[in-house]
């Protein structure tokens, strides 16, 4: 089990990477955020892995470009591991409810992250989700249910 004092580490870890994407487009930065091949396998369980790969090496062909808006310099992430996703939650909550759907498809071990991008000062900004936490480094999986659930093949148990 994973303790919450790990949470806020790996919570802070990400406020630290994402930052230089608030306003600029570091290829360096998005490149470490990159998915590896092996990453699959330990993030996504069973069929779900072949189609995770397959889904994101497409989207990594044009990695977006800046995340924050205007002004949007800040960074505010919440941590969280798979296995919260199970269920509604006061972690879960913090998620996009497509990550329910697809719970039962992620190693329920491993710490998940979603961020947002705001003003100083301000709580709502530009909101982002997906990144894991992989033995010291992050690899990015925006919005996993839409490529797990693209044609229906993925089944919600």
């Amino acid at each position: 089990m994973i303790e919450i004092a790990e949470l806020y580490k790996v919570q802070r870890a990400a406020e630290t990477v994402l930052k230089p994407l608030a306003t600029g487009r570091p290829v360096e930065v998005m490149t470490l955020l990159k998915p590896q091949d092996g990453d699959f396998t330990r993030v996504f369980v069973g069929d779900a892995a072949a189609k995770a790969r397959d889904g994101y090496m497409q989207m990594w062909t044009s990695p977006p470009g800046p995340l924050g808006k205007r002004g949007q310099t800040e960074v505010h992430a919440f941590a969280t591991t798979a296995d919260a996703f199970k269920t509604e939650n006061e972690f879960s909550q913090q998620f996009p409810g497509g990550y329910r759907k697809i719970a039962d498809h992620l190693d329920p071990n491993l710490i998940w992250v979603a961020f947002k991008f705001v003003e100083p000062g301000r709580t709502s900004g530009m909101a982002y989700d997906g990144l894991v936490w992989l033995d010291g480094r992050f690899a990015w999986f925006p919005k996993p249910w839409r490529i797990l659930l693209a044609g229906d093949t993925m089944t919600d148990n």
